[in-house]
């Protein structure tokens, strides 16, 4: 009797990685600091009277500035992650043994982007070097990999401290992009002519392309290592 297809074994289905894009999305930081800014308001005008009154202080500002503090930091993580859920990115991807398919709804009809690994990928990998704090520590890596397969492309790109990303898979690969007066600088037609193409992808991933966490960007990796010829 051959097998019933809805109960074969599960090693047989193809395994599925679920990918957020863009978890911290525009609206979401925004929504973060002006809902924390307010949390942080609220907590230090209803305090202040309360402490004055419940401890007979006369300078609550010892006890509600600290509070101030922890509001701050505890409840702009608590919002913070209860944002990511509530409204999420309209963007989406899915890794499996097949494919890589992007999702992307913020444009009707729906764009679906599929790089398919039995057929040829082309892939371009750079990385920089964070200079300034912003939600990124100083210092940390920006990896970023470009996939075109025919008409079909897309950019992703992680946050990796030095050490993590050093050990990456593929990490060789991934071409530092340069300065742009640096390039400007230099007398190797080879090397600028190398910039300038990272330069026009970097533009890319800055517009339109697709943060990933960094265990995500790992996965992806490792897909193509077991992928794509001669990368990893």
């Amino acid at each position: 009797m051959a097998d019933d297809p809805l109960t074969a074994s599960p090693a047989l289905v193809p395994l599925e990685r679920q990918i957020v894009i863009d978890a911290e999305h525009a609206t979401v930081r925004w929504l973060v600091l002006m809902l924390t800014i307010g949390l942080v308001v609220l907590v230090h005008l209803v305090g202040m009277p309360l402490v004055r009154d419940a401890a007979g202080v006369t300078n609550p500002e010892c006890i509600v500035l600290p509070l101030d503090a922890v509001t701050l930091v505890g409840g702009g993580l608590a919002i913070e992650s209860a944002l990511k859920r509530l409204i999420p990115s309209r963007r989406s991807a899915v890794l499996s043994d097949d494919a890589l398919v992007i999702r992307d709804y913020r444009r009707g009809p729906p764009y679906i982007t599929r790089i398919a690994w039995d057929r040829m990928v082309n892939v371009k990998a750079w990385r920089f070097t964070v200079p300034h704090r912003s939600r990124v520590k100083k210092g940390w890596y920006c990896m970023a990999v470009y996939l075109l397969q025919d008409e079909e492309e897309a950019v992703f790109y992680a946050f990796m401290p030095p050490k993590e990303a050093e050990t990456a898979i593929g990490y060789n690969q991934f071409i530092r992009l340069r300065p742009r007066q640096e390039t400007r600088s230099s007398t190797d037609l080879n090397t600028v002519a190398e910039q300038r193409r990272l330069l026009k992808l970097e533009d890319a991933r800055w517009n339109d392309g697709a943060e990933i966490s960094r265990e995500d960007f790992k996965a992806l990796l490792e897909s193509l290592r077991q992928h794509v010829p001669n990368w990893g």
